[in-house]
């Protein structure tokens, strides 16, 4: 396939991951580009984060055949509206370290590795409860008032994060938009 400036981020994302796979190289998609597909692009993000295990030569090799050109710590392609980035791994959320992403997204014949409904929300919880990052909050409430989600299996990764009073915030508010919303 092709990149576009008309691409959708699973596209474009899985344009990244064949090109990879054809070199052998593995990868998972992280952060804010889980919460753009899970939320339909309500949190629109232009960078796609992928955690791999291999090297960034190894990466910046792969990717140049299909024509992105490395810029300081992003990988850039001239007819993309995103771009790609490849921070540090292994795959984390929070305190917890390494996990194992649950998710997968199938497009045409590429499979995308990626963090599962519920991983995404904790994933957007960690930044609130270590950095005070609001909009992360919200982010992690859109995420969950789109796909099911295991509030049990988020309890009981929270308590690892030594923030109860947030995760009750984050618990509050997710009922009411569940209320809301069946209103």
């Amino acid at each position: 396939m092709k990149i576009t400036k008309k691409m959708t981020r699973t596209e474009f994302a899985s344009v990244v991951v064949k090109c990879l796979e054809s070199d052998e190289i593995s990868c998972v998609l992280v952060g804010g580009s889980c919460v753009s597909i899970y939320t339909n692009e309500k949190h629109h993000s232009k960078d796609l984060d992928f955690i791999s295990p291999y090297s960034v030569a190894a990466i910046t090799e792969s990717l140049a055949k299909v024509g992105f050109q490395r810029d300081g710590r992003y990988f850039i392609h001239k007819d993309a509206q995103f771009y790609v980035e490849f921070p540090s791994g292994p795959p984390a959320i929070g305190n917890k370290v390494p996990i194992e992403p649950e998710g997968k997204i199938k497009i045409n014949d590429v499979t995308i590795r990626l963090y599962s409904p519920t991983q995404c929300v904790m994933d957007r919880l960690a930044a609130w409860f270590h950095w005070n990052d609001r909009n992360s909050l919200l982010q992690a409430i859109w995420v969950a008032e789109k796909h099911p989600i295991s509030i049990q299996k988020i309890k009981n990764w929270a308590k690892n994060e030594n923030e109860p009073q947030k995760l009750e915030e984050f618990v509050e508010m997710f009922k009411k938009s569940i209320t809301k919303e069946s209103k």
